[in-house]
């Protein structure tokens, strides 16, 4: 039981920061270019914009247009910039990324972001977006910044309740008198299916066809992103007492049976 214990424990306890995430995974040569490149559009620099476009958004876009998303950002230099969020991939060996950046001001804050690829090692821009907003994401998506519901309140409780039982039922196990009790500490952990829910906006996502191994908890792409709460309907703890008294029965039965054999 105190293996069982402590593997849970570790599942819980074992991670790693943000920004040593970031430091590890993002390449820094680009996200410094996507960085600059808003910059670069922040000041108004078209011509330079311009140059560095992919073509097929170069036939789109106009100076009327971009001096349009300039205008999205806040008045004067900003005060801080962080990166928020990267995606980088690589499928039939064509490269392309997308990074996001949050830029604090004097007044108001500003979410922006550039999309590239790569064409004989030079990077182009096929997209940018800029919006402004009147506070950080951090705040914007933290858990005590949300609006209290009734369907938030229970899925809060119900992501805090589904590991207790599950747990409780393991410890069940441990005590009951039946055979072949592995079986058991395993599916007491097994769900099925998945509600997940974005903390900040309520929005619910489902997922029936699924079988998760303790699948409950709470996380977040980064530290801007919103919390995902999440809980699966614990299968195997509920069968386990629905058998239980039977599978008691049935193991005092197969040992009155032994001892009459003998």
């Amino acid at each position: 039981m105190k293996y069982i214990l402590t593997i849970l424990f570790s599942l819980f306890v074992v991670g790693c920061s943000y920004e040593d995430i970031k430091e590890s995974i993002v390449p820094k040569e680009e996200s410094s270019f996507a960085k600059d490149y808003l910059d670069q559009l922040r000041l108004k620099n078209f011509e330079y914009i311009k140059t560095q476009m992919h073509p097929e958004l170069l036939a789109k876009v106009t100076v009327e247009e971009l001096d349009k998303l300039s205008g999205f950002f806040p008045e004067g230099e900003p005060l801080k910039t962080e990166l928020m969020g990267s995606n980088v991939r690589t499928f039939n060996d064509v490269w392309s990324a997308n990074f996001s950046f949050e830029s604090k001001f004097k007044v108001d804050w500003s979410i922006s972001s550039v999309s590239m690829t790569k064409q004989d090692g030079k990077l182009l821009v096929t997209g940018i977006n800029v919006y402004r907003t009147n506070e950080s994401q951090k705040v914007l998506n933290s858990f005590g910044n949300a609006e209290s519901s009734v369907p938030k309140i229970l899925m809060l409780a119900l992501t805090i309740i589904t590991p207790i039982f599950m747990i409780i039922t393991c410890f069940f196990v441990y005590r009951t008198p039946i055979e072949k009790k592995w079986r058991w500490y395993l599916l007491s952990f097994v769900g099925i299916g998945a509600v997940a829910m974005n903390w900040t906006t309520g929005e619910i996502a489902t997922k029936i066809a699924t079988i998760k191994l303790l699948g409950v908890g709470a996380s977040a792409a980064s530290e801007f992103a919103p919390l995902i709460f999440t809980f699966t309907i614990p299968i195997g703890a509920i069968t386990f007492w629905v058998k239980r008294n039977k599978m008691i029965e049935q193991t005092m039965a197969n040992k009155a049976s032994h001892q009459d054999a003998a």
